[in-house]
């Protein structure tokens, strides 16, 4: 988790694959860094990070969550799966070998 966010977007954007707004690529990130924080450090399972996230959002955006996720492009647990892997692959966050896409979409449709 050391490489700078601004930078690792910047090569996001040049390279074509930013494919979600800056603020819910932030957002997933901060809220990762926090949960990891929380656990003491533990690594995170996909499912317990879809939960943190599905909780923070509603208590950050209240009624306004679902407008939210809409504008940032998450639309299921996929997307933010998608989101965790391109933060990982830019070298913002430390993924697992269990940390994929696919791992995010079985968990359902619903954020």
């Amino acid at each position: 988790m050391a490489v700078d966010w601004k930078s690792a977007y910047a090569e996001m954007h040049l390279r074509g694959e930013a494919s979600y707004p800056p603020a819910g690529l932030y957002y997933v990130l901060q809220l990762t860094r926090q949960s990891v924080q929380t656990r003491e450090g533990r690594v995170i399972s996909p499912g317990e990070l879809l939960e943190d996230f599905r909780k923070q959002i509603r208590r950050d955006f209240g009624s306004l969550a679902t407008k939210v996720l809409e504008d940032w492009e998450f639309h299921s647990p996929e997307d933010l799966g998608r989101a965790v892997v391109l933060l990982g692959q830019h070298g913002c966050l430390t993924l697992e070998h269990t940390d994929t896409v696919e791992a995010f979409a079985i968990l359902g449709t619903e954020l």
